[in-house]
């Protein structure tokens, strides 16, 4: 019996021993999980934390490149309007200018060495078709350099030559004008005036030259022709 109750306490101690060896191991365990999970939620809270910074940074850097797309994108608006304007501009300047150079060269041959001093003139022709018609608008330039800038008046009439046909033919004011036209076109003035009409080709004519001529009330009667194509693109100045 004793044996056996030293046998009995020997496995009671062993069994507290192990117990304890346990619940140690089991602690230490728990404390190793415990730290364990400490650390990840630690790195997860940080890389979370972290996210949360970045996605805030590019979310800002992102309104920031927004705002300066929209003030380029504005800018660039502005400079194709200012072009667009600039453009416009410089267009209605060199119209301008080719109109003064016209005027210039105009009155240069009004008043240079070839005006005849103290006559009737016909100093240009200008004929411009009407699209789709065999009519043409027509411009007549006339000047007068007599000394003392006395009015001259009259009447003017145009004439066209050219073929028909096999003919050789000459249309005058009242077959070009209509039957509405009277002798001519009346003028007055002291220096110079343009005087405006239409004239309409018949059909089958090809015309050659046409002809202008000056009747003034007072003075000689005076003739001016060139050739069709002169003053159909408007060379037709000068006139000899």
């Amino acid at each position: 019996m004793p044996a056996a109750s030293q046998l009995l306490t020997r496995i009671r101690a062993a069994l507290v021993r192990r117990t304890r060896t346990s619940m140690v191991a089991a602690v230490a365990l728990a404390t190793v999980i415990i730290f364990g999970l400490g650390v990840l939620a630690g790195h997860h809270a940080a890389v979370v934390k972290g996210s949360a910074a970045r996605a805030f940074e590019l979310a800002k850097r992102n309104e920031d490149l927004q705002n300066k797309l929209a003030i380029l994108q504005r800018d660039r608006q502005v400079s194709q309007i200012a072009d667009r304007v600039l453009q416009k501009n410089l267009a209605e300047r060199d119209e301008e200018i080719r109109g003064l150079r016209a005027d210039r060269a105009f009155y240069s041959r009004l008043v240079g060495a070839d005006a005849r001093s103290g006559g009737l003139t016909v100093h240009g022709i200008v004929l411009t078709p009407i699209a789709r018609t065999r009519a043409f608008n027509f411009t007549i330039t006339l000047t007068h350099s007599a000394e003392g800038g006395k009015e001259i008046n009259g009447d003017l009439s145009i004439a066209v030559e050219g073929i028909r046909g096999d003919q050789l033919m000459a249309l005058d004011w009242r077959q070009l004008g209509g039957p509405a036209a009277e002798k001519g076109l009346p003028f007055a003035f002291k220096y110079f005036q343009q005087v405006q009409g239409t004239l309409m080709l018949p059909v089958e004519f090809t015309p050659n030259r046409i002809r202008v001529t000056l009747d003034p009330d007072q003075g000689q009667t005076i003739t001016h022709s060139v050739p069709w194509s002169e003053a159909l693109h408007g060379d037709a100045g000068a006139l000899p």
